[in-house]
């Protein structure tokens, strides 16, 4: 099962994710990157806020932002 990183940016801010997740494929991926903002963006310091999806070697799947997909 290949493993996800779900890299969080608000505002100035830059959190890394070192541990990701290991899901079946993109679509869960982006799915879960979703969830993560919708739970995030919930607090008000936190309303623009994105996701940078990333796979296998670094490859870039999918930014979610609080405004939708990127």
């Amino acid at each position: 099962m290949p493993r996800y990183y779900f890299h969080i940016h608000s505002h100035d801010q830059e959190y890394p994710d070192r541990t990701g997740e290991p899901l079946d494929d993109d679509a869960h991926a982006i799915a879960m990157a979703h969830r993560i903002v919708s739970e995030i963006a919930e607090e008000p310091e936190h309303r623009e806020i994105e996701v940078r999806v990333v796979g296998r070697k670094g490859r870039a799947v999918a930014t979610v932002a609080s405004n939708g997909l990127k």
